[in-house]
């Protein structure tokens, strides 16, 4: 399965999304995940669908 990782670019969220993902991997032995930048708060609805559709599932995150 793949896991994709949106992350809005607000300060810190690509670290919370990068260790979630570790987390899932060292978890689950099938699991791969994509990440995925966007611009700006919320993440584009182009993003959103990117991800969508190249994952099974799309974790998102922001952080401050």
């Amino acid at each position: 399965k793949t896991v994709g990782l949106v992350w809005s670019g607000t300060h810190g969220g690509d670290v919370a999304l990068k260790r979630a993902g570790e987390m899932l991997q060292e978890r689950f032995r099938d699991v791969s995940t994509r990440f995925y930048a966007s611009s700006g708060y919320p993440s584009p609805p182009e993003t959103l669908k990117q991800a969508g559709e190249e994952c099974d599932v799309v974790v998102g995150a922001t952080a401050d």
